[in-house]
């Protein structure tokens, strides 16, 4: 039997297509086991089933996927004629815990439910005779192995963890950090899948060894959540759920190169990650609370969830369609703070949302927390309206405007989003720094900076504006910390602080600008570059710019120079980001400016 796992986004479905029948034969293929669906993947299951019914002569096709994979599936293709009358020539079969497709008596794969909020119908699928792990979203990269890898054709992850490092990490942070603990609990039910095979060596058991042990505390407070997603029986046949006693000697994400020169080094990662999240939940977090239609809200929260846990405060994500009004508020009452959202159906508010928003309003110690509202519409957009509306006359304290998106959000929305959660993180991080004052928790410094302090101080940087993009975005900040890397490539390197919202459009791959601000011209720059800003406001406003020829970013005309750079290496230091660029181009604005120099007196503040 041939079973194929997963089609792609409706864009590649011409490209996917025509490889797959170069392989082939479609009427071949009789079982499709789908890990994750959106209303985009279901137009490449339309064109594959036509293809395959194509002559009237091919079996009955068996897809199996789980219930909310189901639920958009069956939604999505009743929708017209055409997709109904496919429906009815498959057979669906709902994905419980432990269900198995089998090749043969000797040769199955496992299903493996592995729900988030963001992807509640998420399964990975184990091959145990080859020892693959189909894993879905988990352990993915936004990145082609066939642009990375100049060696040859491959889909593995050739170079290791120098080529896709740091791709892993960005991808984890985006999409798997505001779902810390989600993430561990799925990792906790793969834990003995992801062990290392009897050859591995002491070092890599002992690693993923631990891995098991840091998980598997976190299961018993997920599975009640995962029960409700999936239900108690789908979820186990009874009693308490245990990982498969299961080995692996390769990832097969849905995104990026299969894993396996890099194997144990990204499990090792993942588990340092995700704790690192949930220790950052236990000191402060945020619930991040919504529903979402289309995806498109659930992509604002995502975002938002970004910029809440790069300015190092904790997510809690419930998704309002599958989590309990009780849940919600358990999660609000845990929280600092928190954020809503919601798309507009029919000129109102989902019930769902209706139902959480009420017993927020209705929750005296809720008005305490910093909060937000935000979320995605195709006309009028009532819905964030009567969020806004309700939290306020209420006595809410919103932390940021109100995030309106018009049905997807472009790249300057998703910056909005993601600056809105830094402001809130900050607004939290405020609160936090005011209760251990009064809690005479807080270390008061006295006797000013230490000796150490002043002499780190000493050292010195140019000050520089530093300028990046991202299709419509844009973002800017003051830099000292600015430094000559290399001769041969010349480069540089800047060490960028975490929650900066430039810190987005610096990762490995993007271009930006270095402007070295002229002494004697730098003060309507820095005053500029000082303010404080809204989510996405125009960073330039009464600077006298241009644009470098090489990655379109601004130029500082009244800069002494300037440089343009494509970002090559990222190093995780403190709190901070050490960016290594080589530089593409440059040029002097002024012969006979020279450099402003910035002086520090301590080594703690800039």
């Amino acid at each position: 039997m041939v079973v194929l796992i997963d089609v792609p986004d409706q864009a590649f479905t011409d490209d996917f297509m025509s490889a797959l029948e170069r392989f082939i034969s479609l009427k071949e293929i009789q079982h499709l086991v789908v890990t994750h669906l959106t209303p985009k993947h279901v137009t490449s299951i339309k064109t594959f089933l036509n293809k395959r019914n194509a002559g009237g002569d091919a079996s009955q096709l068996q897809i199996t996927l789980s219930n909310p994979a189901r639920q958009v599936l069956m939604s999505t293709m009743e929708k017209d004629k055409e997709g109904a009358q496919l429906l009815e020539s498959v057979k669906i079969v709902t994905a419980k815990s432990g269900t198995t497709v089998a090749f043969s008596e000797n040769s199955k794969l496992k299903l493996i439910p592995v729900p988030t909020p963001r992807w509640p119908d998420l399964l990975c699928v184990y091959h145990k005779t080859d020892r693959l792990l189909f894993s879905s979203n988990m352990f993915s990269a936004h990145v082609a192995p066939s642009v990375v890898n100049t060696s040859g054709e491959s889909a593995a992850d050739v170079g290791g963890w120098d080529m896709y490092g740091q791709d892993w990490r960005h991808y984890y942070d985006c999409m798997l950090a505001p779902v810390a603990k989600q993430a561990a609990g799925g990792l906790d039910k793969l834990a003995d899948i992801i062990s290392p095979a009897a050859e591995d060596t002491p070092v890599q058991q002992a690693a993923l060894n631990s891995l098991q042990r840091g998980l598997k505390g976190v299961q018993a407070a997920l599975e009640d959540r995962q029960g409700k997603l999936f239900g108690q029986e789908a979820m186990s046949s009874g009693g308490r759920m245990t990982a498969i006693p299961l080995t692996v000697n390769a990832l097969c994400p849905s995104h990026g190169p299969v894993v396996q020169a890099s194997l144990t080094e990204l499990l090792r990662s993942y588990q340092k990650w995700t704790v690192e999240q949930i220790e950052h939940a236990k000191k402060g977090s945020v619930a991040v609370l919504y529903a979402s239609a289309y995806g498109n809200t659930a992509g604002m929260a995502q975002a938002i969830s970004r910029g809440i846990t790069k300015a190092g405060i904790g997510v809690e994500t419930l998704n309002l369609e599958v989590d309990s009004v009780d849940d919600a508020l358990e999660a609000v009452k845990r929280a600092k703070g928190f954020i809503i959202g919601s798309p507009t159906l029919g000129g109102h508010l989902p019930t769902q949302v209706q139902t959480a928003l009420g017993a927020i309003v209705r929750a005296p110690a809720a008005r305490e927390l910093p909060c937000g509202v935000f979320g995605s519409f195709g006309w009028s957009g009532e819905a964030v309206d009567e969020l806004e509306n309700r939290l306020k006359d209420a006595g809410f304290n919103m932390a940021f405007k109100p995030v309106r998106v018009k049905f997807k959000p472009s790249a300057k929305d998703v910056q909005v989003c993601e600056e809105s959660g830094v402001d809130l993180a900050q607004a939290v991080q405020r609160v936090m720094r005011v209760q251990e004052r009064q809690a005479g928790s807080s270390q008061v410094k006295t006797g000013g900076a230490s000796s150490v302090e002043q002499a780190v101080g000493r050292l010195v940087g140019a000050l520089c504006v530093v300028t990046g993009k991202d299709e419509d975005a844009e973002s800017a900040m003051l830099a000292s910390w600015v430094s000559q890397a290399s001769f041969d490539p010349p480069g540089l390197s800047i060490a960028v602080k975490k929650d900066r919202a430039v810190e987005t459009m610096l990762v490995v791959g993007n271009k930006f600008n270095v402007n070295v601000l002229a002494q004697g011209k730098e003060k309507a720059a820095v005053k500029q570059m000082l303010k404080p800003f809204k989510p996405a406001q125009d960073r330039f406003e009464g600077l006298d710019t241009d644009r470098s020829e090489d990655n379109g970013c601004v130029v500082l005309k009244d800069a002494a120079s300037y440089v343009s750079c494509t970002i090559k290496d990222r190093l995780e230091a403190g709190d901070h980001w050490i960016v290594y660029a080589t530089v593409d181009g440059g040029k002097v604005l002024a012969e006979t400016d020279f450099t402003a120099v910035h002086h520090r007196k301590i080594g703690t503040t800039y």
